[in-house]
């Protein structure tokens, strides 16, 4: 599926890659997830509480970074 860069805009298949070729952004945010929800700061998939700022700007060690569970809410 192709998703937008969240710091640079550049469109990106996300099967391939986990960051933008354009300019090294992390793709899978938690806030672009479906099952995240922002209001509880949690995934609804997995149960897990996500902090916000984690949520927002995650770093290659975030669980979103590599989650199997993602699935794009655009």
């Amino acid at each position: 599926m192709e998703v937008k860069c969240p710091k640079c805009g550049a469109e990106n298949w996300l099967e391939n890659q986990s960051r933008c070729l354009a300019c090294s952004g992390i793709l899978r945010r938690c806030t672009d997830c479906a099952s995240y929800n922002t209001a509880g700061e949690r995934c609804n998939k997995f149960g897990s509480e996500i902090d916000r700022r984690d949520a927002e700007n995650p770093s290659l060690l975030s669980s979103s970074t590599n989650c199997l569970g993602y699935q794009c809410a655009r």
